[in-house]
């Protein structure tokens, strides 16, 4: 029997990302779109989006914390990269990564705890 050489993958991420849907708009070029994120953390999110981004674009993303208890909605605006895109049904989705951490969105990534 001839030896199988494993392949293993690193994970690069910095931090682990919470699974959520949180209504979100981001901007690649051009106008304002509507997405959703399907999970997020300080360093990158992954967004279902209604077109093919691709990668190494810039994106913008403006997060706004579920409102709880009628308290503000706070929202921030974070830029980012695209690392990968992908078709997923008759949507995309695509993975970003952030730079920065604002504070704001440490505290968006509060309110999912």
């Amino acid at each position: 029997m001839g030896e199988t050489a494993v392949v293993s993958r690193s994970n690069r991420r910095i931090t682990a990302r919470k699974a959520c849907l949180l209504t979100v708009r981001y901007r690649a070029e051009g106008d304002w779109r509507p997405a959703t994120a399907m999970d997020l953390s300080p360093y990158g999110c992954r967004l279902r989006v209604g077109e093919d981004i691709p990668r190494g674009a810039l994106v913008a993303v403006v997060f706004e914390a579920p409102i709880q208890d009628g308290a503000r909605t706070p929202s921030v605006e974070v830029p980012g990269t695209a690392m990968w895109a992908r078709l997923e049904g008759l949507s995309f989705q695509v993975g970003v990564h952030f730079e920065d951490s604002p504070m704001g969105l440490l505290e968006i990534l509060s309110v999912l705890s």
